[in-house]
């Protein structure tokens, strides 16, 4: 009955986030390449700012293949063609997204926002608390377009010779601001 609940819940979140022309739907294994395509497309200028291949671009069929099979990789879509993409976990009550990308003449309809939006639903719906998710800290792009949409920075660390900012979103407002906001 839960497996049940559960393909219902994803059905109604599909139709929520069928924006006109985008629909948002989990990978399919045989779409392995075109999510490393897209990835390796949207963080390319990542590698040229840092001078090296960042973690994301190092990745292989292999591993983007086990995160599918998962069922942790979505893709969005314009018609039939796949142009956009991410990835989604939970941890405790902390939720991920991740490898947000998509295509560059794309770019600029709300699609990585309507995905980001996809995901902070799909982990409400699984009962995480907060969203977190990592950016380079050499692009300002993506620190903005996070920001823009809630996120906060709460750190940066060095990892693997790259800067990263952590950001963080909560899913639920805090009861106590709320009463704050009444006085």
């Amino acid at each position: 009955m839960g497996y049940l609940f559960s393909n219902v819940t994803l059905a109604v979140i599909s139709a929520v986030y069928n924006y006109a022309e985008i629909s948002i739907r989990r990978a399919d294994l045989g779409e392995t390449s075109i999510v490393r395509s897209i990835v390796q497309e949207a963080y390319g200028g990542v590698k040229k700012q840092l001078g090296g291949d960042p973690a994301v671009l190092q990745e292989g069929l292999d591993k983007i293949s086990r995160y599918i099979q998962m069922g942790n990789v979505y893709v969005a879509l314009i018609g039939d063609a796949i142009v956009g993409t991410m990835r989604v976990q939970l941890q405790g009550q902390v939720g991920t997204i991740s490898r947000v990308a998509v295509r560059e003449k794309f770019r600029n309809r709300r699609i990585g926002t309507f995905l980001v939006e996809y995901g902070e639903n799909l982990l409400t719906h699984m009962g995480a608390k907060c969203v977190q998710l990592e950016v380079s800290g050499t692009t300002d792009t993506q620190t903005k377009f996070y920001e823009g949409i809630g996120y906060k920075q709460m750190k940066r660390v060095r990892h693997a010779g790259e800067d990263i900012i952590l950001l963080q979103k909560d899913l639920f407002e805090d009861p106590e601001s709320e009463d704050e906001e009444d006085l």
